[in-house]
């Protein structure tokens, strides 16, 4: 039996943290699980108290720029893969993010890149995992 995925979701809307929930409850397979935040400080607070295998971040979030809730991320997390979801992505944007520790970017609403993306990284522990074991 593969070990389980922990994902940190950094998200201020409650219709998307419950969309991502539905999305990996039905393709994750009971495999993944999920930590909401509802916010930046409370994301950065559970970053410090527990590690993660990946990190779903909103780029929209209140009060806070989306290269700065990256940085702010990949500061608490160094080694941990970030998937941020903005609404609008732009082709500086995308070389920002990726400079900042972004490991992919997925448009929000577009469930199929984001899960893409999701399994993705989940094949890739499940191969480090296994190169581990050997």
């Amino acid at each position: 039996m593969l070990p389980p995925v922990h994902v940190l979701l950094i998200e201020d809307d409650e219709t998307d943290r419950l969309l991502v929930q539905e999305l990996v409850a039905l393709r994750g397979r009971g495999r993944v699980r999920v930590t909401e935040a509802h916010d930046l400080p409370a994301g950065l607070d559970l970053l410090g108290t527990r590690a993660f295998d990946l990190i779903l971040l909103d780029t929209k979030l209140r009060d806070v720029s989306a290269l700065s809730a990256l940085r702010a991320v990949g500061e608490h997390a160094p080694n941990t893969p970030i998937l941020p979801h903005p609404t609008f992505i732009t082709v500086e944007m995308r070389h920002a993010a990726r400079q900042r520790g972004a490991w992919d970017l997925v448009v929000r609403g577009w469930l199929d890149p984001m899960w893409d993306a999701v399994g993705d990284l989940l094949a890739m522990k499940t191969e480090n995992g296994a190169k581990a074991q050997h």
